[in-house]
């Protein structure tokens, strides 16, 4: 898998961030740093390798790394946003702490490794799916949250997907339910862009809980 900007971990573990800011670069060693303590403190894990940092804009970061444990390395992933942690994933084993994922500043748990199904971040939105009438509500934050939520995941994924240099512009978005649906376009370094019709679908507290999208 190709990535355009990375940050490489260095023994002491602060980041090398090529071509930016002191500012950008301090930015990167505190998302990474946030992102080791979350996944040590709800997993119990310690034992970080190959940890880089995607910058996504706007103060957002996408930490991506791995756990070695029992002689195997497992990958795990964080988006930070304005210094807080917004999500993150680990697949491996572990033993399990206290998950406050239930707080409002956590979204839904994004996918880790290629073809993972996004994960619910939290059981309560669960308990949500179950009730009719909040099924039939929009969620409970702002359609601006929702946008950028959604567009962060869908330039990951077209970029995991397709091309790790695309760059997606919404350029429509209604909210239908719990639906956010639009269209956007994806540009890249090289080649023609793309036109493309998305849904993301949000629990009724605003997380995250799947994404779809087709290019043409």
């Amino acid at each position: 898998m190709k990535r355009t900007v990375l940050v490489f971990a260095a023994a002491t573990g602060a980041g090398i961030l090529l071509g930016s800011s002191p500012a950008v670069a301090g930015q990167d060693d505190n998302a990474e740093r946030l992102c080791k303590s979350k996944i040590e403190d709800v997993y119990g894990v310690n034992d970080f390798r190959n940890i880089w940092t995607e910058t996504l804009g706007n103060h957002k970061f996408r930490v991506h790394g791995q756990v070695k444990t029992h002689n195997h390395k497992y990958d795990f992933n964080c988006k930070v946003k304005n210094g807080n942690i917004k999500s993150y994933a680990y697949n491996g084993p572990h033993e399990r702490h206290h998950d406050d994922d239930d707080n409002d500043n956590i979204g839904a748990a994004i996918a880790v490794g290629a073809g993972l199904a996004i994960i619910a971040a939290v059981a309560a939105s669960q308990a949500d799916d179950n009730n009719d009438q909040r099924k039939t509500s929009t969620p409970q934050v702002s359609q601006t949250v929702l946008e950028d939520e959604c567009h962060d995941m869908l330039q990951y994924r077209i970029r995991d997907e397709h091309d790790y240099t695309a760059q997606v512009h919404m350029k429509e978005a209604r909210l239908q339910g719990h639906d956010l649906v639009g269209d956007a376009k994806v540009k890249y370094d090289r080649g023609h862009p793309h036109h493309a019709k998305f849904t993301c679908h949000f629990d009724s507290r605003g997380r995250l809980m799947d994404s779809r999208y087709q290019l043409y």
